[in-house]
């Protein structure tokens, strides 16, 4: 009789460095264009095209969304990877109140220990809440009031929630049916103005999430093979740098100045970009500079492998906790150049303090998540026996228990 085969383990599957990599990067370049004062936010991506970095990370969201809930469809059906879908919604919802009210404690404390400052209610643009605490609290906790530089994480729940729809459109249609009722989503909403109530803009929403789905979808159709990302072809890329070059060129003031013409092509272009309703110049950027960095990097993952921008790689995967831990830095940070200036030692030191905190953040959490409590404690090996020592004979019981084949169990009142 021989003995079962035993079968094989399975590989274990390899994530993609690129996913916590640029949403590391999306998620820094975050906290810094929100901290007042702070000269880094001349050198974000928004600051040299026509996209920015709240592109990047809604983008990324989706692709990382198709990684985490595509296999829970896959292997327990609609209605269980529906359940975890709102699970997530549910997590993000809370993380969601509590940023509110520590934002609002924060700005309720920065008066009272600064007062010789400016009012930070108003700094950090609370002025519904403390005007009208009672409409503004129904708002927040019905998410039709939305505080500015507060309002990316409602948008993250809200097109998750739509997940499900997309899921089963794909199975009951076909895949690309999923990016098609996205892009006509998008289409219908500029057309008609569709967008979320908020009593603080007449427009709805800052980021309209019937809009920006569009990018959550493209990268959760990539993610899950519904979509054929686009060859790695010269002729691509070379067309995919003219258009980043063109929005460098017409974001720059020294550049856009200087060059005959080009004024007026700045001037039309900035009365066209609309970053509420994500218009097609935004959308087409953002694709370019997607394609040329995967271009890039193709054959070159080594780059962003090695210890150096590991830190960032840590905080990319850890990205609820990051964005709410740089929501209250941004401000924080705000507030300490508000007392220190923004000269050249204050601009190393707050943003050397806000890096290292996010840093021991995401280090942090992720221990925390590997659940080291729950490792079995090292027994300490046996002492060998000592030599020419004779074993100690085996004696046997002098009153035998039943054999039962279960060890006596051990009380645990």
């Amino acid at each position: 009789m021989t003995a079962a085969p035993i079968p094989a383990t399975r590989p274990a599957k390899v994530r993609d460095p690129r996913l916590d990599f640029f949403r590391g990067i999306a998620l820094f370049v975050i906290l810094v264009s929100h901290t007042r004062g702070n000269w880094l936010s001349d050198w974000i991506p928004a600051r040299f095209g026509l996209s920015d970095a709240a592109a990047m990370f809604v983008f990324v969201s989706g692709y990382a969304g198709g990684l985490a809930f595509g296999g829970v469809y896959k292997r327990a059906g609609w209605l269980l990877g529906s359940a975890r879908i709102g699970l997530r919604v549910w997590q993000l919802y809370i993380a969601q109140l509590a940023i509110v009210l520590v934002v609002a404690a924060l700005a309720v404390a920065a008066n009272r220990l600064l007062p010789g400052q400016d009012d930070y209610r108003s700094v950090l643009q609370l002025d519904h809440l403390f005007a009208d605490p009672a409409d503004a609290l129904l708002g927040i906790v019905t998410l039709t009031y939305v505080p500015h530089y507060l309002d990316i994480l409602p948008v993250y729940m809200v097109v998750l929630a739509m997940v499900p729809v997309a899921v089963a459109l794909a199975r009951l249609v076909h895949p690309l049916a999923v990016l098609a009722a996205s892009a006509a989503l998008w289409a219908l909403a500029n057309a008609y103005d569709w967008n979320l109530p908020s009593p603080s803009d007449p427009r709805g929403w800052f980021f309209n999430p019937f809009c920006w789905q569009l990018l959550f979808f493209t990268g959760f159709s990539l993610s899950m093979k519904w979509l054929t990302p686009p060859p790695a072809d010269r002729r691509i890329f070379r067309a995919a740098v003219a258009y980043i070059l063109f929005g460098v060129a017409v974001t720059v003031p020294a550049i856009y100045e200087t060059v005959p013409g080009l004024d007026l092509v700045q001037a039309w272009i900035l009365g066209h970009a609309d970053k509420t309703f994500l218009d097609p110049l935004q959308i087409l950027h953002f694709f370019a500079t997607a394609y040329v960095a995967v271009y890039l990097l193709t054959g070159r993952l080594h780059l962003i492998q090695g210890q150096t921008v590991r830190p960032l790689v840590k905080c990319g995967q850890q990205a609820l906790s990051i964005f709410l831990a740089g929501i209250l830095l941004a401000d924080l940070a705000g507030m300490a150049f508000d007392l220190l200036g923004t000269g050249f030692v204050a601009q190393v030191l707050v943003n050397g303090v806000c890096f290292a905190v996010l840093f021991a953040v995401a280090y942090g959490v992720a221990w925390i998540k590997s659940a080291p409590w729950a490792k079995p404690a090292t027994t300490p090996a046996p002492a060998p026996a000592a030599a020419n020592q004779p074993a100690e004979p085996v004696r046997a019981p002098t009153s035998a228990r039943p054999r039962t084949g279960i060890a006596p169990s051990i009380s645990t009142r």
